[in-house]
């Protein structure tokens, strides 16, 4: 008898132990688990940043320029587009067509809102291919960009002739020579005769 009850007391005390460890083992876990949730601010964007280092941004210029060179139709001698940014940018795209027939889209902040057509004459265009010559348009690389820059908008310019046809994004850091050819091209079809053809 005394030996049942020594040996029960044995099992008692054994399964309390193990209890105890079991206890201790999950007690342990969500200390560790909550240990990366109790990072400081300044920790947790140090991490972020590493962890980002070797991620490639989106090139957005690249993407323009893919776009463009995708879906600008082939009888389009010319066109300019503006595009976007978190601010008041004007947005708008001006394509003009072997025919002398010129469009305008215009959206938020654009010089006119709406869908708009012209004619344009053929010495128009000739002084647009003019000057692209003259400022070296068509040495120009055809996407200016910088990957971590956000938050600004592009301006694409097209061009075409008897070579074929030249492309320009202008996101970030172009030179001199491409803003005023891109000021020129405005300004040079800012007193054509636009008839408006309603909203877009």
């Amino acid at each position: 008898m005394k030996t049942t009850i020594y040996l029960f007391t044995i099992l008692l005390v054994l399964n309390a132990c193990k209890g105890k460890k079991d206890v201790a083992v999950q007690e342990e876990k969500p200390k560790t688990e909550t240990a990366a949730s109790e990072m400081t601010d300044a920790e947790r964007e140090a991490a972020i940043i590493e962890q980002m280092k070797n991620e490639k941004l989106p090139n957005q210029g690249e993407d323009y320029y893919a776009m463009v060179e995708k879906e600008i139709p082939t009888n389009a001698v010319a066109r300019i587009q503006r595009t976007p940014c978190f601010g008041r940018c004007p947005i708008y795209t001006l394509t003009v067509y072997e025919d002398g027939r010129a469009e305008y889209f215009g959206k938020n902040f654009a010089p006119r809102e709406g869908k708009w057509t012209a004619a344009v004459s053929l010495e128009l265009m000739e002084q647009l291919k003019v000057f692209a010559n003259e400022i070296g348009y068509f040495e120009l690389e055809n996407v200016y960009d910088k990957e971590a820059v956000t938050d600004v908008p592009s301006t694409i310019t097209s061009l075409r002739t008897e070579a074929g046809l030249k492309t320009v994004v202008n996101r970030f850091d172009a030179p001199g020579e491409l803003y005023r050819f891109e000021q020129y091209f405005d300004e040079l079809f800012m007193n054509v005769e636009w008839v408006s053809a309603g909203t877009e």
